[in-house]
């Protein structure tokens, strides 16, 4: 399989999109204690409390897994040319 950086990008998105979302479930089950409750108040956009900063947060979490694993499939592409 041509691994090229949309794989790595495509997979770290769905991966960050789902970690999300259980990260909303379990901050709607135990309020004070999730990880969402911990970022919201760093972040300049909202990420809990109700469907807007759900919509927000699960954006947010996509774009940066997209990015992230962008970055990473390109890297190890390089390197891989490059160590060979």
């Amino acid at each position: 399989m041509n691994k090229s950086w949309k794989v790595s990008g495509y997979s770290l998105a769905t991966t960050f999109a789902v970690a999300y979302v259980l990260c909303s479930i379990f901050d709607a089950v135990f309020p004070p204690y999730g990880l969402l409750a911990a970022l919201a108040p760093a972040s300049p956009w909202p990420l809990t409390n109700g469907l807007r900063g759900f919509l927000t947060g699960l954006i947010v979490f996509t774009v940066a897994g997209f990015v992230l694993g962008a970055i990473h499939g390109a890297a190890s592409a390089f390197w891989n040319k490059r160590v060979r």
